[in-house]
């Protein structure tokens, strides 16, 4: 099967407007999540690419290491990478899918899912760091505004 027939029968099969892969690269905005697919010549590999999102900027150094972690043997991530976009410094995944192991559109289909489920738990992850963030921070802001002026003596 080349790219051009996947990206084709993966429109077909899922009732989505055609795919227009003639730069080698696509893309596809499911629930809030922008994908984009890219031919990998030298592999044969369609590559899924999905952003996660931005850490907060004090969990910048633990989210990356949480994400290492997760590449380490592909433990946390069944088979992609997760990555930072140079460019815009955003958290992504990367999958890749070699052509060869694909017999059908189901089966690509089947890892798209996988990744976007990915996508949801990391960004969940970076919810939840922002959260923290953000409880942190009102806890010094009340922090600060205490004096002893605030005390009451018995």
């Amino acid at each position: 099967m080349t790219y051009e027939m996947l990206l084709s029968s993966f429109a077909a099969e899922y009732g989505i407007e055609e795919l227009d892969s003639s730069s080698g690269a696509a893309a596809l905005s499911i629930d809030d999540s922008k994908v984009e697919f890219i031919y990998d010549e030298a592999a044969n590999c369609a590559v899924i690419y999905a952003e996660i999102g931005f850490p907060p900027p004090d969990a910048n150094g633990r989210f990356g290491e949480m994400m290492l972690k997760a590449n380490h043997l592909f433990a946390g991530t069944s088979g992609g990478t997760l990555c930072q976009n140079p460019d815009t410094d955003a958290y992504a995944i990367m999958r890749p899918v070699p052509l060869a192991d694909l017999e059908s559109a189901r089966d690509f289909g089947a890892i798209l899912e996988n990744v976007l489920s990915l996508v949801d738990q990391w960004q969940a992850m970076l919810g939840g760091l922002r959260q923290a963030e953000s409880m942190l921070d009102k806890a010094e802001q009340e922090e600060a505004s205490i004096s002893l002026d605030s005390f009451v003596r018995v």
